[in-house]
């Protein structure tokens, strides 16, 4: 099974969700709406929270599916590859 991240708004937000969701979330983000009207849609990675809490990686092209590589280490996940531009889109 290939693994795959859907993207609606142009960009992936990469984070711990406990730290934007929920009652006790340290960062909690209660106005969705607010929080997307402060990003910049043409970075191409910015911390609108803070350095730590999450970054938003602009994709690239906006709206698609984008295949997801996950290595394993030892039974554990070592490293996750998002691939927006592939070899076929150069």
């Amino acid at each position: 099974m290939k693994n795959r991240i859907g993207v609606d708004a142009g960009c992936i937000w990469v984070g711990d969700p406990c730290y934007i969701m929920g009652d006790d979330a340290s960062f909690k983000v209660d106005d969705w709406q607010e929080f997307c009207s402060t990003l910049d849609f043409d970075a191409t990675v910015q911390t609108p929270l803070g350095e730590g809490i999450g970054m938003l990686i602009n994709s690239g092209y906006g709206d698609g599916c984008y295949p997801v590589d996950i290595e394993y280490s030892g039974g554990r996940v070592a490293k996750v590859t998002i691939t927006f531009i592939g070899d076929d889109d150069e």
